[in-house]
């Protein structure tokens, strides 16, 4: 990719969706990007990690010519890709094929009581990557507790 059209491409995605933004490279090696630091001359520096790893907040110095493609791991709507564009957006172009299909029937239809769809700090965080190291760290804590308190059952 050429260092023009990434800086066009990175200059596009929205800044809440920077996180989820996958830089693919040569050699199938990705980059999942938390923070780009530097634009330079033959280079980008970002803070990320590498795919298929935990090992977050690593950085980066990725030559342009080895970057293959951009991806933004999250489903996006015509609506938003044309948004990114500065384009006039219809109400055909929000429309999203790849949502989960509705009920046929209304909750109060159906004699149910109506659910919240205001989401909890939990469910909000519940994919953050943080998120998930607190509690992989929390569990193995707890496990480790478990383990020393048994009694030994040699004798």
């Amino acid at each position: 990719m050429l260092r023009d059209d990434l800086f066009d491409v990175l200059e596009r995605i929205p800044e809440f969706d920077l996180t989820k933004t996958v830089l693919q490279l040569r050699f199938n090696s990705a980059i999942t990007v938390d923070v780009i630091c530097r634009k330079e001359e033959d280079y980008l520096v970002v803070r990320g990690r590498e795919a298929g790893t935990n090992d977050e907040g690593r950085l980066f110095f990725v030559p342009y010519e080895d970057v293959l493609y951009v991806k933004i791991d999250k489903v996006y709507k015509t609506a938003d890709v044309k948004r990114m564009y500065g384009e006039k957006v219809t109400a055909e172009d929000e429309y999203d094929p790849f949502a989960q299909p509705e009920a046929a029937a209304t909750p109060a239809a159906a004699g149910a009581k109506p659910v919240d769809a205001t989401p909890t700090p939990a469910a909000i965080n519940a994919h953050d990557p943080a998120t998930i190291a607190k509690n992989n760290l929390l569990a193995r804590i707890r496990a480790a507790r478990t383990a020393a308190g048994v009694p030994s059952t040699n004798g």
